[in-house]
């Protein structure tokens, strides 16, 4: 008897150190540049002792000492000894810790340009664009000198100078006063998408497959599980719940975001499917109300006030406190309205928008009280002063409900290190961190979109231009450990932790922004390579589990890994990913047709009382047939992608068409559409790319698919061929769709490779 109460008292002991080493949570792992806090005491009771396998960079207490530039980043193994009476269970952690930053020497002062009326003391930066011994551009602090009130009393130009932050240069800035500047107005888009629910994706392909996963996972979802930790905060009845996990967990700071990207899901598959999911989201909503109530009348927090925590993160955050004592306040808050105004605008939920507009009012009397250089302080904050796409979903709520101080409170987030650089055409992205930056790029589209300033408008198209030409790997992802490098730095940046599928979900959504306001084709190309070979590679197609690819890795030999638990960013927007494949398929005007992406669909365009739909012939890439009936005259305009590898060939039921039509990388078809069917073939071939900054590493494609070498080697494969004779060489195998051979290495598709290891770049020697 006593043998086996010994065995059950180890047996619950196992696992209560199990337990509490699972509970263990020491913040984003991935970019780490601050000392962490290790615990020392578990969850459930266990203690805690720490090894730390590499103590020059990161102590046993956890005392960071980041690598000089030049070292590298370092990742250090982090091992956890966890104690419960006399058992003990071990768990690692892997830390990357940046190294520092490189201590440039100015060289430059990039001169500055500012217009003014008459009578009004000129705006300046506080930064300006610096250039440094490395041939890099950046952005420093500048002080600049006094501005008298008659230097802006009359029409006329006048200069003036700044001392520049850590260097004896001295800036420049020539302001022009004008009688009255430019008057700006809203700034209506060219073309429009349409409704959800006119646009189906057809059963057959890759893309309907994983919508339908992701459709049987948030289903299954327990609604209370994601209200857990708004109930918990607010007081109530968490209705006997499971709590979240991982960044999503009842003592990690950033609580709250996934049920915001939740509420997005919810809304973008009802939008996208018409599923039975209305009661979840009216579900969803009320109880947020409710807890939005009983966070004013019961906690006594400011009026209009809902988050998975209480405000002392906004307090902590306006007195500079740093991560990971907080963590990104204003970027949870984001994820929530976000969500919120989704279900408005997408499923019609009227109390959504009630709850966001109670919040905004929150938002803007806690601002509107603050210094902008306290704002400016509090948002160049690592990652505590992180706020995503505070400024989108401000400028939303100005479009929908018309209160001027949301328009107002979207500017507080205007981010000068990032917007002056980037409104001046100069690349300064190196080291910054990627997906804290584009959503903020995107506020400032939607800026332009209502207020019509032109600058807005500016920073998005120079930023997108940036990146798609000199940022991205072979995928359409960006970034590295998170983080932008230097332009055209790809070879030396392939490792486990390149192009985080975060960024990619908010580069698509400016692309198909920046595509509304200028429908030109090369950003439905980079669309297309973005969604094909990363979003769509980022979830697991064997099973409905909602787990998603946090970065996908792209060093020799790598593995995919699924975020299921872990509740990260990726993880968030990867609940929405899969909802919108049919939302840039088809966009229009009055009454011209854009077909932008060849993924077998239905278009229902009652406007024009034209339906349309598409499908692969065959299944082949290459041939495509539409099947119209009833409809106006009206224009349709096919995209030649980028990947076309010979003339275009057009048939309309069944004759070709001989004189074919383009306008800017669109061929043109206008008539009167009936029954009719239209085939278009695509010719498309096998063709490499070089990283740009070492030409021996080449990436693989056919038409839109980038191709992944499987292989469990380690070290880049290479081959002793020319470019031609590898192409020469290299064989599709039969009955196996997409499916290419060399010398026994098997090329596929990246989105169909799940737990093997694969290559995407590889060496040519030749």
């Amino acid at each position: 008897m006593e043998l086996g109460q010994n065995a059950a008292g180890s047996a619950k002991a196992k696992e209560i150190t199990e337990l509490d080493g699972n509970a263990i949570y020491l913040g984003n792992l991935n970019t780490v540049e601050a000392d962490l806090n290790l615990p020392l005491k578990g969850k459930y009771g266990s203690t805690i002792q720490w090894e730390s396998k590499e103590t020059l960079f990161i102590s046993h207490s956890g005392k960071v000492t980041r690598p000089t530039f030049g070292v590298g980043n370092r990742k250090v193994a982090l091992v956890a000894t966890l104690t419960y009476e006399g058992v003990v269970t071990r768990k690692i952690f892997e830390a990357t810790v940046l190294q520092e930053e490189y201590k440039a020497k100015i060289v430059a002062v990039n001169p500055l340009n500012v217009r003014t009326n008459v009578g009004n003391q000129p705006e300046l930066p506080t930064v300006v664009i610096v250039k440094n011994d490395t041939g890099g551009y950046t952005v420093t602090q500048v002080s600049w000198d006094p501005i008298h009130e008659e230097d802006y009393k009359q029409t006329g130009t006048f200069s003036i100078h700044g001392q520049v932050a850590g260097s004896p240069l001295k800036a420049l800035a020539t302001i022009q006063v004008v009688d009255k500047a430019e008057e700006t107005a809203a700034f209506t888009k060219r073309v429009q998408e349409f409704n959800g629910h006119d646009v189906r994706l057809e059963k057959e392909s890759e893309f309907a497959a994983a919508m339908d996963r992701f459709l049987q996972y948030v289903r299954s979802v327990d609604d209370d599980q994601m209200l857990y930790n708004f109930r918990a905060a607010a007081a109530c009845d968490t209705q006997g719940a499971q709590p979240m996990t991982g960044w999503d967990a009842p003592e990690c700071n950033l609580k709250g975001h996934t049920t915001g990207h939740y509420l997005s899901s919810l809304a973008l598959a009802y939008h996208a499917t018409d599923s039975g999911l209305l009661g979840k989201i009216r579900y969803m909503v009320a109880e947020l109300g409710k807890c939005q109530t009983a966070m004013f009348e019961q906690r006594g927090y400011g009026r209009g006030f809902l988050s998975a925590y209480s405000e002392e993160q906004f307090d902590l955050l306006e007195q500079y406190t740093t991560y990971p004592e907080i963590w990104a306040p204003y970027y949870t808050l984001h994820k929530i309205m976000a969500g919120l105004l989704d279900c408005y605008q997408l499923a019609g939920q009227q109390e959504a928008l009630d709850i966001c507009d109670k919040l905004g009012q929150w938002l803007h009397n806690r601002l509107s009280r603050l210094p902008r250089e306290q704002l400016n302080k509090m948002w160049s904050m690592y990652i505590a002063g992180e706020f995503g796409g505070m400024n989108e979903v401000l400028a939303k709520l100005y479009a929908i409900t018309g209160n001027e101080n949301y328009l107002i409170t979207a500017k507080y987030f205007d981010n000068e290190k990032l917007f002056l650089p980037m409104k001046e055409n100069v690349d300064t992205l190196g080291n910054m961190h990627a997906n804290q930056h584009i959503p903020q790029v995107i506020g400032a589209l939607k800026l332009f979109e209502v207020t019509g300033n032109k600058d807005y408008f500016e920073i998005a198209e120079n930023f997108w231009t940036m990146v798609t030409q000199s940022h991205i790997y072979a995928i359409g992802g960006t970034g590295e450990t998170e983080m932008f490098r230097e332009p055209d730095a790809i070879a030396g940046f392939l490792s486990d932790k390149t192009a985080e599928t975060c960024a990619s979900y908010n580069m698509l959504k400016l692309t198909k922004e920046l595509f509304q306001f200028n429908p030109n084709k090369t950003y439905m190309d980079y669309y297309e390579k973005a969604l094909y070979n990363h979003i769509l590679a980022s979830e697991n197609s064997q099973k409905a589990e909602g787990g998603s690819t946090y970065f996908m890795p792209l060093a020799p030999g790598s593995v995919k890994k699924f975020d299921t638990h872990e509740n990260t960013c990726c993880h968030g927007t990867g609940l929405e990913n899969h909802f919108k494949y049919q939302e840039s398929v088809y966009f229009h005007d009055e009454d011209r047709l854009y077909v932008n992406l060849y993924i077998p669909s239905q278009l229902d365009w009652s406007e024009q009382g034209l339906r349309l739909r598409q499908s692969r012939i065959q299944g082949s890439l290459e041939a495509i047939r539409f099947y119209m009936e009833g409809g106006t005259e009206s224009t349709i305009l096919f995209r030649i992608p980028d990947w076309v590898s010979g003339p275009i060939q057009v048939k309309i039921n069944g004759e070709p068409l001989r004189d074919l039509e383009y306008e800017h990388g669109y061929v043109k078809l206008r008539k009167v559409w009936e029954k009719d069917e239209i085939e278009l073939t695509l010719p498309c071939s096998l063709r490499l790319a070089s990283a740009p900054d070492d030409h021996s590493l080449k990436s693989l494609a056919y038409g839109p698919y980038v191709l992944a070498a499987i292989s469990g080697e380690r070290d880049y494969i290479s081959w002793s061929y020319s470019e031609q004779e590898f192409l020469d060489q290299i064989i599709q195998q039969k009955d196996a769709p997409l499916t290419f051979v060399l010398d026994e290495t098997k090329f596929v598709p990246l989105y169909q490779i799940q737990d093997e290891r694969y290559h995407v770049y590889f060496k040519l020697a030749r």
